[in-house]
């Protein structure tokens, strides 16, 4: 297998970070990871601009997103976002999402990714970053532990996916 590389992605990137998406929504889910059913179609378009505006937003501003890749001969196989919150008075938090397509798992990058994140933020004088974790999702609950990250709630019956009952794992890391 290639070497694997962490990088925070620019715009000129974004189309990799779809194309990536796009594989894993069109994989099954598990464990359950996704708040989204079988039968919500991906939007690449959507996406796209979702990716382009909150990337260009700067980080003392709602809404901003930074992303990682990790990236294995030139496509992005797995990715790490931080995404700020949605009011000024919240912008001491980050929230952590992360996704990993089934062949690059177990092998640490998921760890990597969130190092990345978690030493960015940091260097951004953040004080936190949270994140949910379905219940069934018992690796990822793991390595967030791991990373030093402590639960501080659970909302159960947060979702319900393809007539599934998901609980959500409430997690805060402080830096």
């Amino acid at each position: 297998m290639s070497e694997a590389t962490i990088e925070l992605l620019v715009p000129a990137q974004v189309e990799l970070v779809i194309a990536h998406v796009a594989r894993l929504w069109a994989t099954p889910d598990e464990p359950r990871s996704r708040p989204y059913g079988s039968d919500v179609p991906f939007d690449p378009e959507v996406r796209t601009e979702r990716y382009r505006i909150a990337w260009a937003t700067p980080v003392n501003q709602p809404s901003w997103n930074r992303t990682w890749g990790l990236i294995v001969d030139g496509e992005v196989v797995g990715h790490c976002d931080l995404r700020g919150g949605v009011l000024a008075s919240e912008l001491h938090r980050a929230t952590l999402g992360i996704a990993l397509e089934a062949g690059h798992r177990d092998r640490g990058n998921g760890r990597a990714l969130c190092a990345a994140a978690i030493e960015w933020a940091k260097d951004q004088q953040l004080a936190w970053i949270d994140l949910g974790v379905f219940s069934v999702n018992v690796r990822a609950a793991a390595l967030y532990r791991k990373l030093g990250f402590i639960e501080v709630g659970v909302t159960r019956d947060r979702f319900r996916v393809d007539g599934e009952t998901i609980d959500d794992i409430a997690m805060t890391l402080a830096l």
